[in-house]
């Protein structure tokens, strides 16, 4: 996530909607003064290009446990940002968890002009779904299987609970993912941002199999889709 304090914008970065690339662009915008997350593996792309990289986002009563944690992340020779979820903000933080925990102040919510992507439910489920073959325990997983197993229903709960509460938009705006580059062009415009909108290519090789999710659903399963995206195919006014 990004919360850019001069042109007070707060992006929360939704699954699965290329955010590792929409957050690299936007904090081109960006200096030391703001608060961006780390992205991993990926971070090298924001260096390669000059952006501001991570700052500010352990929040400063957190930060003895942070160096703690870092300390005992060398010594053990283990990656430090699955310990980074418990102390401060990150990537994928929803806005309620940001909010109850103080790192975002309610009035600042309430003033900046926050946003956040959604995607076609049927697309976005054949993306996690070669997402999670990625993984060797999981490569004989089938889509029948994904679907129907609580998987699929776990995964919308974490996205949707990112930009809304109750079943309601909590967010100023939700963006649709299919106008990416477009909709970011659009933000640097509205909001005036300083850097470069274009958007750069992060983690586009997850997926397998590149034919269309309607070439890969059957009716049963884009039916049982719709039922667990309900809210977002409302929200984004998707069809199949």
């Amino acid at each position: 996530m990004i919360i850019n304090h001069s042109k007070k914008f707060i992006f929360f970065a939704n699954r699965k909607t290329a955010s590792t690339s929409t957050a690299i662009a936007l904090s081109s915008s960006c200096n030391r003064k703001d608060v961006i997350t780390p992205l991993g593996r990926d971070e090298k792309i924001r260096r390669q290009l000059g952006y501001q990289g991570p700052t500010n986002y352990i929040p400063w009563w957190n930060k003895v446990n942070y160096f703690a944690i870092k300390a005992k992340c060398k010594l053990q020779k283990k990656g430090l940002s699955p310990y980074l979820k418990s102390i401060g903000l990150h990537t994928h933080i929803e806005a309620t968890t940001a909010l109850k925990k103080n790192y975002i102040d309610a009035s600042m919510f309430e003033s900046y002009y926050s946003f956040c992507f959604i995607r076609n439910p049927w697309d976005h489920a054949i993306s996690k779904f070669f997402e999670l073959k990625k993984d060797e325990k999981l490569q004989s997983l089938d889509l029948d299987t994904f679907i129907e197993s609580g998987m699929l229903d776990k995964f919308a709960r974490s996205c949707r609970l990112i930009y809304s509460d109750q079943g309601e938009i909590i967010v100023k705006r939700l963006y649709r993912y299919e106008n990416l580059q477009e909709a970011v062009e659009s933000i640097f415009n509205d909001l005036k941002l300083t850097g470069n909108p274009q958007l750069p290519r992060a983690k586009s090789n997850l997926r397998t199999d590149k034919r269309p999710y309607r070439d890969l659903l059957n009716t049963n399963q884009k039916n049982k889709i719709e039922r667990i995206f309900e809210q977002e195919i409302e929200w984004g006014e998707y069809q199949f």
